[in-house]
């Protein structure tokens, strides 16, 4: 009789980045509900990858390595996802120990920004709440939030540090060719992440795929049946590996739960397989 493997959700964020909830409580949680795998995907570092395996021996779920990464293109945000790479690859803690340092430097310069603005925002209260993670602007807004200064941390986004907004800060980032290299040289699998109608822009496909890119994330909360036709279209005639998630951070901008969005469980065997070629970029 032919067995039927569970769906995995390839796109988690924890209280490492700019989640809410313990790489140990996605395990439990990702387990509880039945997917198969998961992959933690913190932004900029892979702090929360250790007790993510721990715990995934605990509760018997498979458990990929993952990040995310951000880029530009042509004056677009673009991220890339890294999957199955060894977490201990020296080039790449050292590329996430300085992008750490720059996401500090980034929270000081939008908390200088906020008190221009007569809004202030105490720098160790900030910290305090990224606790052991990655400092980004979630922490902002809900500080920001919990100060009464906003309504809710949407309203935080939107009024003070969302793209555009007038206290946000561009954050830095490494070029596509570096963080494809990371991706690569540390023994993982590059994925571009939600890619939306960008996948429109043939050059950019071109030039991510030239890059090394493996995979691309068809199922995504912003992505709609028409979106994903599309992106399906275009990895059926790439070659590309199709993964996807729910990209869950924490319930005040929760798009989707956990394993609302998943992949099928294919995507795990792809990304594994992908990663055991160990390709060598030029």
């Amino acid at each position: 009789m032919e067995t039927h493997t569970p769906p995995c959700d390839l796109h988690l964020h924890s209280n490492y980045s700019d989640g809410t909830m313990s790489p140990d409580e996605l395990v439990s949680y990702a387990h509880a509900i039945g997917l198969s795998a998961i992959s933690i995907t913190d932004h900029d570092t892979v702090d929360s990858q250790e007790e993510a395996l721990a715990a995934a021996s605990r509760y018997g779920i498979e458990v990929l390595t993952g990040i995310e990464f951000s880029i530009e293109e042509g004056g677009a945000g673009v991220h890339i996802l890294g999957y199955c790479f060894d977490r201990e690859n020296g080039p790449l803690a050292t590329a996430l120990e300085e992008l750490s340092s720059s996401r500090v430097d980034r929270a000081r310069e939008i908390l200088r920004k906020l008190e221009e603005r007569g809004v202030s925002v105490p720098f160790d209260e900030v910290l305090a709440e990224a606790g052991r993670g990655s400092v980004g602007r979630p922490h902002i807004a809900r500080v920001l939030h919990r100060r009464g200064h906003v309504s809710s941390v949407s309203e935080a986004f939107a009024r003070y540090i969302a793209d555009g907004a007038p206290c946000n800060v561009p954050k830095d980032v490494l070029s596509r060719d570096a963080v494809v290299r990371l991706i690569v040289d540390s023994g993982g699998v590059a994925v571009w992440a939600h890619p939306g109608w960008n996948i429109k822009k043939t050059d950019l496909v071109d030039r991510l795929i030239a890059s090394g890119v493996r995979g691309i994330e068809v199922w995504h909360p912003n992505h709609g049946q028409r979106v994903e036709a599309e992106i399906l279209g275009l990895a059926r005639s790439r070659d590309l590996i199709c993964t996807g998630g729910s990209d869950f951070h924490f319930a005040e901008l929760m798009q989707a739960d956990i394993g609302e969005v998943t992949a099928p469980y294919e995507s795990v065997l792809a990304l594994r397989k992908a990663a055991s070629e160990k390709p060598h970029l030029a």
